[in-house]
Formats: structure tokens, C-alpha cells, sequence
């Protein structure tokens, strides 16, 4: 067997230690270019997500690097996700390719299919003690490449040489393809952030604080999503984004685990939202209050063109942005954005936060010398 799967920021990272070592050859697709993406629009529908002709892309550009078997997820809800492996396998099929597509349903779908599904996935075999110490050792790295990526975004508006912070946070993750155990995970995690607290402060001290909401692709996937997180981060912007592979694996696996932080963005985005409306629609709008709670500048919603749940959501935040007085910049992504009109509209929202910024700071000492006259 020789398996690929879609790529998804560092998702290929933790495959790459579970798989081997489950005795399962993996070909990762190459990084996503735009030949990627040429590749799956051609092939797809051409109203399909834009996230399936992207994956679409990675399998048949891994295919043709001899992977024979295609690892996928599927979805649940009012969300086309729920139909991406069974459109890329019909498409597949029809291109000629004959390989062994594995798709890992829901287990409200049937508790046996899934169980099938998994069982391929970890060579046949299950919750043996061996699979269960490298699945915990592979989530384990899968969360710390979260953690750098956040820090990477915290750290990069406030150090001198963010290029030295991209230096030490790809470093460690090209180490972590060479992780064991979680001992040396751990001895790799305080090295790295020894070296973080030890890279050169840039001064400042007041930071504009934007959040990320949106669809769990293209909120996450910074090769289809023109790095925005970088962009902002190269303005001076403290950067947070709230979509997360590890809570999305968490809130799958319910109720064996528990993701927190969405059932803490369901509760908060009630008032607003009461219903399911599928993908991450609920979240954007929860996480978009817990941002305007914690007194952050703006929000940006990231969704791909025609994603039915992130419209509703755009729908609703409309009236979260007006009830708390919170900027938000919703861009869809799909094969015709261009990256010089989506830097140039976030440029835009920066400027407009920076001068929100100072318009309050100067009413508040106006406020505060009349309060002392």
C-alpha cells in the first residue's frame, strides 16, 4: 500500500510519524502550487468547493508519483464537505486511475463503515497498543505544529528579524518529521521556545489584535489562502486564529473527545445563531463575539466562494460587527482571487483599524481632561 492523503498546512507532519510507523508507505502529495490547483479545477465541477479542487489536485499529482490508495475524510451537515470523497472518487475512476479510495465517514453515517475505514487506515489492525502509542504520539506533534504556528503569529509583529522567527518555527518543524517518542517531543519543545523568548524584541508595545474565523481549509491552508496571517503580521498586526485542525479531530471523534473551544463558540454565537447550518458557520460567528470580548481590533472571515454555511454566517456577523462595534473583512477564496486585490483590500482594513485606534485613544483623553476640569 502506498497512501497519500489532502494536504492541510502541516497535517503531513503527524501522517508522516503515524504511517511508517503502522507499516503503511506514504506518498505525500507535493506542495500545493498552482498547477495544484489547475490540475483540480480542470477535473472538478466547476461549481464544486474550491477546497475539493485543491485536494482534488494534491491526489493526482500523488497518484502520479505512484501512490495506489487515497486517504480521505468525509463530512456531515448542510456542507458539500460531506461529498467531496464520493465526487473525487467518481472523478478519479472516470480519469482511469484505479486506486483504493478510503473514506473515513462520520460515525453517525454506520459505527461499522467507520470502523472498516479505520481499520485501513492503520494497516488492518486496531487499538493495539502500538497503534494507540503512535496515533497519541502523532496527535501529540500535530498540536505542537499548532502552538508554533500560533506563536508564529503572536511573535511576528513584535520581533526584529521575523524572518529569524520563520528560521527557528520551520526548523523545528522539519525536525519533528524525525520524532520518536514523546520524550523527545517534549526536549524539542523547550528548545524551541528557549529560542523564541530568546529572539531580539522589536520595542513595541501596542499591537492591533485581529482574529481569524472561517472554513477549516481556507482558514488554515496558507498556500491557497495568500498567507494572509503573514501579510498582517508583516503590517504589524498580532494575529490569532481560531480554526483548528486538532478541535476539528476533537469534535469528530465526539463523544469519545470534546473540542472546547467550539462548544464554547456554539454557546457564545446562540443569541445569533441557534441552529446547525453545517462546516464551521457556528464557529465563525461564536469566535467572532470571544474576539470582540477580548477587545480585539478586527476580524477577518476566510471562507471559499459559495460556501453555503460561511454565507450565513457573513449573514449574522453582519449584525455581531454592528452590535459590537467589531470591523469585520470577509474574503471569499477560489481560483479566479488574485493575490494583489486581496493584499491591497487588507492593507485597506488595516488602515481603517489603525485609524479607529487612535480616533478612540484620543477620545478617551478628551473624555479623561474634562472629567479632571
Amino acid at each position: 500500500m502506498r497512501a497519500t492523503f489532502p494536504h492541510l498546512l502541516h497535517l503531513d507532519v503527524a501522517l508522516g510519524i503515524l504511517y511508517p510507523s503502522l507499516g503503511i508507505e506514504i506518498v505525500p502529495p507535493p506542495p500545493i502550487t498552482q498547477k495544484t490547483i489547475e490540475i483540480g479545477v480542470k477535473f472538478a465541477p466547476q461549481n464544486a468547493c474550491f477546497p475539493l479542487k485543491v485536494t482534488l489536485g494534491n491526489f493526482i499529482e500523488a497518484i502520479e508519483r505512484g501512490a495506489d490508495t487515497i486517504f480521505m475524510v468525509g463530512g456531515v451537515g448542510p456542507c458539500r464537505f460531506g461529498y467531496y470523497g464520493q465526487i473525487q472518487r467518481i472523478i478519479l475512476e472516470d480519469l482511469g486511475y484505479r486506486v483504493q479510495f478510503v473514506l473515513l465517514d462520520h460515525p453517525r453515517y454506520g459505527v461499522r463503515s467507520f470502523l472498516s475505514a479505520l481499520r485501513a487506515m492503520t494497516g488492518g489492525r486496531l487499538f493495539l497498543p502500538e497503534i494507540v502509542r503512535v496515533a497519541r504520539l502523532s496527535f501529540a506533534v500535530l498540536r505542537f505544529t499548532e502552538e508554533l504556528e500560533a506563536h508564529r503569529r503572536a511573535l511576528r509583529c513584535q520581533v526584529k528579524d521575523p524572518q529569524e522567527l520563520d528560521r527557528v518555527i520551520d526548523g523545528t518543524i522539519e525536525a519533528l518529521r524525525r520524532v520518536k517518542t514523546l520524550r523527545e517531543l517534549e526536549a524539542l519543545k523547550t528548545s524551541t521556545l528557549e529560542k523564541l523568548d530568546a529572539l531580539p524584541r522589536n520595542g513595541r508595545k501596542d499591537f492591533l489584535k485581529v482574529g481569524i474565523v472561517g472554513e477549516v481549509y481556507i482558514a488554515q491552508e496558507t498556500r491557497v489562502n495568500f498567507n494572509v496571517e503573514k501579510l498582517l503580521g508583516d503590517l504589524g498586526v498580532y494575529v490569532h486564529n481560531s480554526v483548528s485542525t486538532v478541535e476539528y479531530i476533537l469534535h469528530t471523534f465526539r463523544p469519545l473527545t470534546r473540542s472546547r473551544e467550539k462548544l464554547e463558540a456554539w454557546e457564545l454565537a446562540k443569541p445569533y445563531l441557534k441552529r446547525f447550518v453545517g462546516g464551521e458557520g457556528i464557529d465563525s460567528v461564536g469566535s467572532t463575539i470571544r474576539y470582540a470580548r477580548e477587545g480585539f481590533d478586527g476580524v477577518v472571515h476566510l471562507y471559499p466562494f459559495t460556501c453555503m454555511p460561511e454565507i450565513v454566517a457573513k449573514g449574522v456577523l453582519q449584525a455581531v460587527s454592528r452590535d459590537f462595534d467589531l470591523p469585520v473583512l470577509h474574503l471569499a477564496i477560489d481560483e479566479h482571487s488574485g493575490e494583489a486585490g486581496l493584499v491591497t483590500r487588507v492593507e485597506a482594513f488595516v488602515d481603517v483599524l489603525e485609524r479607529r485606534k487612535q480616533e478612540k485613544k484620543r477620545g478617551l483623553k478628551r473624555n479623561g481632561s474634562l472629567s479632571r476640569s
